[in-house]
């Protein structure tokens, strides 16, 4: 009796090893679904050996009497990613429709509506040798006369 339950142990375990190869043989792309165990995401963003970029950027609102504030996605209300989507990414490729919408939106309930925002940035590179950073330069959006609160 107790050899069959090891019999069986043992094959469950050869099985549930064997379905490790299910993905493999029926590879479904990006997004793995038959074997939910398989759908790890640790090789997902592997890069080749070489430096390493990142790239930070932030944006500061001014008004018109120099109050100063750095907007960040919880002052947005959104998350980051769809913060750098909206805002970030476009604002960088100059996008002017970007800067009146995030105006628009931070002015939604301003007293003292913001008039200006500048995008700044830095880029770090990391390699064998140390760090560069590089700042970007300065791009700045001023709101139209009389239009700080609409879109």
């Amino acid at each position: 009796m107790m050899r069959q339950s090891k019999t069986w142990i043992s094959l469950l375990i050869v099985l549930v090893i064997g379905l490790h190869a299910l993905p493999v043989l029926s590879y479904q792309g990006h997004r793995q679904t038959r074997w939910p165990i398989l759908a790890w995401a640790m090789y997902a963003r592997s890069y080749p050996p070489g430096p390493i970029q990142v790239v930070q950027r932030s944006i500061v609102a001014a008004t018109a009497t120099g109050e100063e504030q750095e907007i960040t996605p919880h002052v947005v209300g959104l998350s980051k990613p769809a913060f750098r989507n909206a805002y970030l990414v476009p604002l960088a490729k100059q996008d002017s429709a970007a800067a009146r919408e995030l105006l628009h939106r931070l002015n939604v309930q301003r007293d003292v509506p913001f008039v200006r925002l500048t995008l700044g940035g830095v880029q770090s590179t990391l390699s064998d040798t140390g760090v560069v950073r590089d700042s970007f330069p300065l791009i700045v959006f001023r709101a139209e006369a009389g239009q700080e609160g609409t879109p």
